[in-house]
């Protein structure tokens, strides 16, 4: 065993016996039942290397471990005969020194407070709520944060036989071993103190990163003693984030738009893993380290070395380069470091976050290599010299010679020639539905669907396959497949990737005119409009500058990635319907959604499908989101509803423009762009979620039988509702008139359908002295979605 492979693992290990002492199955606090539940290990697997990592949990507090009792923990060191791991004393000793401070600088983010067995994990958008200590199942129930008085000790037995369970045939190392600890200790606390929300699966893997940092900085053991590993400025935060996101995925044309956008928006996941990956390797490090990576933008805790920085600038350097080769500048990743010291990863002595200090620095660094974009790429302003004639490929626009475009692979026109980027990920496009993860390698393999990044390519690994490769990224699973080969490192790979199937099978992407339906069925589902819906969480810059800590950053990032990644796909299968119900809807959910994930992961979302699935999708994300953030966090989404042979990049330009315009017409955002309207200087056009629904909840009843059906009272007055809204742009066009009023009690009493409409008849007086829009103004909203919807 390697020295860094132990310090990576005592890491792991340290902590283990928390749940145990909860579970109360030896005696002792939880470090002497940590380190004999980790000899029980070794004892049941023959894997002896638990023998030495017990020493990390019986050895990590200051009454077990400090410099007056080192000699005795040196005479249990040689009981083990440190020689057999391929290790001596020192190294050991070191690696305890090294794991203890470790602890030290990732505790210090906790909560005060004296703990007590019986408190839960309390939830991270909302310290009021908590979580039973359920494993991590993406399949089953939305893990949403509630009322949790206490725990039992049968609780947490639950924790450790199925922890131990999977540690049995658990190969020790660290990729192998981070998913068995995600998957059973996301819902344990760290430690039990009143509001704490970091869970022990990432204070784990956050003293693991620190401590393998601290041991590739050159911490030593007398460093550790002295003080100067959480004084001095031994670690890098190492920041990475994509811009031009939106033009690299939507801003493209053609025929098979769709599975092509879905290919683009995998691939650029894959190009951040691909970097993340080369950096961990260059540097030594493991996937702890990675604090998140997720929606363009990653965060890595590494070591402060000159070495170190040698190789980010070589890596930063190499990838700009070809990204701006490969996509003609249209995508730029901005990467830069901030030295920070241990202290610095916790709180001051004041108990003041430092954290947020350095990553303002580090953000002011990105913003300043944002504005100077490619400034990494040598001449990059020099006259190109004279060569054959360029061309611009179709898809993209990418300008390349002539000779290397190929007739487009999703065309059936060979007149429409693409590059050769564009067909490798048109052929990934289409074999997208089939792949259950991507091998990442150096080397090209032969092989449908291959891309390629900056340093490795990316091979489509399919069920029953045998990867072979660098790394495997396995598709929405936690479980390491049982014929992945030793030599290949394991990462789990979250992806939003529901899919309508098409006519043409089970495993091709419906294209937009199959979502929008066939032309004889608007008779029964209304008007054939695609639906497009794109949205992202409100104010998530102010809630990430409140995560002080490493482990509550990742912590953050990883349950938003659940939430649009894992379990997105499960709301549009329809499951978690006691949580979405009563939301507006328009007909019965289909087995079989008419519904299309773009894109979904970090902290936004792109949609596209039948136009009323995607209407009522909405609502259910957002339901869903607020009882998974118990109430913590809101959304705001635009709507738009579009003609199938509508170029996708006008349907994303528009849903964007309504996305911003939700976002901004109130502090609170928590708003939705439902559909167009017209409106009044200074009047709101978007609505507030809860005021949409109540409206629907109004409105619906009165018109809309469901279905593509009015109600009986309006079967043959179908004209009387667009004369509401052509009534309604007169209230639009002169607020401050009254004719609206005196027409529309004239329209309703003609029609003996007043009762119907009731708060339309007369003016809303309170409405009127506040200023605010009379009920005639919100109307719409629901009208023009219910007229959509009729049949015929």
């Amino acid at each position: 065993m390697k020295l860094e492979e132990l310090v990576a693992l005592g890491g792991l290990l340290h902590d283990i016996g928390k749940p145990v002492q909860r579970a109360n199955l030896y005696s002792g606090d939880h470090s002497e039942q940590g380190a004999r539940f980790l000899r029980d290990l070794a004892r049941t697997t023959g894997i002896q290397e638990y023998e030495l990592l017990a020493l990390f949990s019986e050895f990590h507090h200051k009454e077990h471990f400090n410099e007056s009792n080192e000699t005795r923990v040196l005479e249990v060191i040689r009981e083990l005969r440190p020689e057999h791991f391929g290790l001596d004393e020192d190294d050991i000793l070191r690696a305890l020194w090294i794991v203890y401070e470790a602890d030290n600088r990732s505790s210090a983010e906790r909560e005060k407070g004296k703990p007590e067995n019986i408190r839960p994990l309390y939830s991270i958008f909302n310290k009021e709520k908590a979580y039973h200590p359920v494993s991590l199942e993406f399949g089953q129930e939305l893990p949403v944060p509630m009322e949790v008085d206490t725990l039992t000790k049968r609780d947490y037995e639950k924790v450790i036989e199925g922890l131990e369970k999977d540690l049995k045939k658990t190969e020790l190392r660290v990729d192998r071993l981070l998913p068995v600890l995600e998957k059973h200790l996301t819902f344990v606390s760290s430690v039990t103190a009143k509001g704490n929300v970091i869970s022990l699966y990432d204070h784990l893997r956050m003293t693991s990163a620190i401590a393998l940092a601290m041991l590739k900085a050159g911490c030593t053991a007398e460093d550790v003693k002295k003080g100067r590993c959480k004084r001095e400025r031994r670690f890098l935060l190492i920041e990475g984030d994509f811009s031009g996101i939106q033009n690299f995925i939507y801003g493209v044309t053609g025929k098979g738009t769709l599975k092509y956008l879905r290919a683009r928006s995998a691939y650029l996941e894959l190009i951040s893993w691909d970097i993340v990956l080369e950096i961990l390797r260059r540097l030594g490090l493991t996937r702890a380290n990675v604090i998140f990576n997720a929606g363009g933008h990653f965060l890595i805790l590494g070591q402060n070395t000159e070495e170190a920085r040698k190789e980010l600038e070589s890596i930063r350097k190499h990838a700009v380069e070809w990204l701006y080769r490969e996509f003609d500048g249209k995508l730029y990743l901005a990467v830069d470091w901030e030295v920070v010291s241990g202290e610095e990863l916790g709180r001051g002595k004041e108990g003041h976050p430092l954290l947020p200090i350095a990553r303002k620095r580090l953000k002011r660094k990105l913003d300043l290599r944002k504005l100077r974009r490619f400034g990494e790429v040598e001449g990059l302003f020099k006259e190109p010299e004279a060569s054959e004639r360029l061309e611009e490929c179709a898809v993209c626009g990418k300008e390349v010679p002539g000779r290397e475009l190929e007739p487009f692979k999703l065309s059936d026109d060979p007149s429409v020639r693409a590059c050769k980027t564009c067909n490798e990920l048109a052929e990934l496009g289409k074999n997208l539905p089939k792949v259950k993860g991507f091998v990442l390698d150096r080397k090209a393999h032969q092989g449908e669907a291959v891309t390629r990044g900056p340093f490795r390519y990316f091979v489509p690994h399919y069920e029953n396959s045998t990867p072979l490769g660098e790394v495997l990224l396995l598709k929405n699973s936690l479980d390491v497949p049982g014929n992945l080969p030793e030599t290949i490192e394991f990462v789990p790979y979250l992806v939003a990737d529901y899919f309508k199937p098409s006519k043409e099978g089970e495993r091709v992407i419906a294209d937009f005119d199959e979502l929008a339906g066939e032309e004889e069925d608007t008779k029964k589902k209304g008007t054939r409009r695609i639906g497009v819906l794109k949205g992202d969480v409100d104010n998530l810059g102010l809630f990430f500058r409140d995560m002080d800590s490493p482990s509550k950053l990742a912590t953050a990032s990883r349950f938003m990635d659940y939430f649009f990644k894992a379990y997105l796909n499960e709301f549009i299968k329809g499951k978690f319907r006691y949580i979405t119900r009563e939301i507006p809807s328009l007909r019965d959910w289909p087995e079989k959604p008419d519904i299309v994930v773009v894109y979904a992961g970090g902290d936004d979302f792109f949609i596209v499908g039948a136009w009323d699935q995607v209407f009522e999708l909405a609502f259910r994300i957002r339901r869903a989101f607020k009882r998974y953030t118990g109430d913590g966090l809101s959304l705001s989404a635009g709507l738009g509803y579009f003609h199938p042979k509508t170029p996708i990049y006008r349907m994303a330009e528009v849903v964007s423009e309504r996305l911003e315009i939700a976002k901004s017409e109130g502090s609170d955002k928590d708003r939705v762009f439902v559909i167009e309207r017209t409106a009044p200087e200074g009047f709101p056009i978007a609505y507030r979620w809860g005021q949409y629904e109540e409206l629907w909840k109004t409105y619906k009843p009165r018109i809309y039988a469901g279905n593509g059906k009015l109600v009986k009272e309006l079967e043959s007055k179908k004209g009387l509702l667009w004369r509401i809204l052509e009534l309604r742009e007169l209230y639009v066009r002169d607020p401050k008139s009254v004719k609206w009023a005196y027409l529309i009690a004239y329209l309703l009493g003609r029609h003996k359908l007043s009762g119907l409409f009731p708060e339309l008849v007369g003016i809303d007086a309170e409405a009127a002295l506040k200023g605010e829009p009379q009920p005639i103004y919100w109307v719409d909203g629901v009208l023009k979605v219910v007229l959509m919807a009729i049949r015929g």
